[in-house]
């Protein structure tokens, strides 16, 4: 028996490892729903979509790719507090907006809303399918782009479109999961540890991108007899086994982390887009380590701005560096 489009969809998602959709059961949504009830994948029934879109926020931060749907109309408005939320705090999340029959779209049927102008300032992703043809290549592609960039992608599907009989396409439908390495040139790396040798004070501030790089940020902050503060999102992270950690700052903050970094002559932010620009020291020199190099040096006036994954950043500047031996300033 021939498959029909949100089978199709629903047998994608197995593939990619998607364990559970969060939504809101009916409306235009009951092919999709009909699908997953077929599959492996679990479908969470929430009583709000806000709440469906922040609980895959949550999965996407913990399992590194979750997926939320909304139905049409006010199932699309409701899911986007949820959605910026993802999208900010760069999780990867593929959301299904289901929509009214595509022949309606244009003539102000009930509960019609333009998914494209609606999710355009919180995706990196936004296409709307309107044939069986597509839906392999967009919905392979949404994905892709969650989970390469980070971010929310967002398909929109309309209601008529889900129940025709799928068609296969010539392209990839597998989801590529890559892990390149990606650490500074070997001149940049001296030119930081020239910086790091020439002063005796230095603090580490990490934020979620550093957190893959715990045993790296631990062995470099003892190496260097250097405290270490972290950003909210890099808490859980960084503080685990890590005796040279000083806690928090920003609004939520501490003391000892405030003071570890307005009192260093170096500071090094691994992996941070710290927002709190009256927290940020503007005596000393700062470096910034981040795999995005968009982010270099816009919330402080920078020393030395530098792309590349913490872990292989850490682990190539390690050989580089003299140890210190003083640990006035850490104590």
């Amino acid at each position: 028996m021939s498959k029909n489009v949100a089978e199709q969809i629903v047998e994608m998602l197995e593939s990619a490892n998607v364990k559970r959709i969060y939504a809101v059961t009916g409306d235009s949504l009951n092919h999709l729903n009909i699908a997953v009830k077929k599959s492996s994948i679990e479908w969470i029934n929430v009583r709000h979509e806000e709440v469906g879109a922040y609980a895959a926020a949550a999965e996407a931060e913990l399992d590194g790719f979750a997926v939320c749907a909304g139905s049409c109309g006010s199932g699309h408005v409701h899911l986007i507090n949820g959605v910026y939320e993802a999208h900010r705090s760069h999780v990867p999340m593929l959301v299904i907006a289901s929509t009214i029959p595509s022949n309606e779209m244009g003539m102000d049927y009930i509960q019609e809303t333009n998914t494209i102008k609606l999710f355009d300032d919180c995706s990196y992703y936004n296409q709307m399918i309107t044939r069986p043809e597509q839906v392999e290549r967009t919905l392979q592609t949404a994905i892709q782009h969650a989970i390469s960039k980070k971010g929310v992608a967002v398909i929109g599907l309309p209601a008529d479109i889900s129940e025709l009989t799928a068609e296969e396409t010539n392209t990839s439908k597998t989801i590529f999961r890559t892990n390149p390495i990606i650490r500074p040139s070997d001149n940049e790396l001296q030119q930081l540890a020239d910086i790091v040798n020439q002063h005796q004070k230095v603090t580490i501030y990490c934020g979620i991108g550093a957190e893959k790089a715990n045993r790296e940020v631990v062995e470099l902050a003892q190496f260097l007899k250097a405290p270490v503060g972290y950003s909210f999102r890099g808490k859980m992270a960084i503080q685990p086994n890590n005796p040279n950690e000083v806690g928090l700052t920003g609004l939520l903050g501490l003391p000892s982390a405030y003071h570890a970094m307005h009192e260093a002559e170096v500071l090094i932010l691994l992996g941070t887009d710290f927002p709190y620009q009256a927290f940020m020291p503007v005596k000393n020199k700062i470096i910034q380590i981040d795999s995005s190099a968009e982010r270099l040096g816009r919330r402080a006036k920078l020393e030395l701005g530098l792309t590349g994954d913490i872990k292989e950043t850490v682990k190539a500047l390690l050989p580089l560096l003299n140890e210190k031996e003083d640990r006035h300033f850490l104590n």
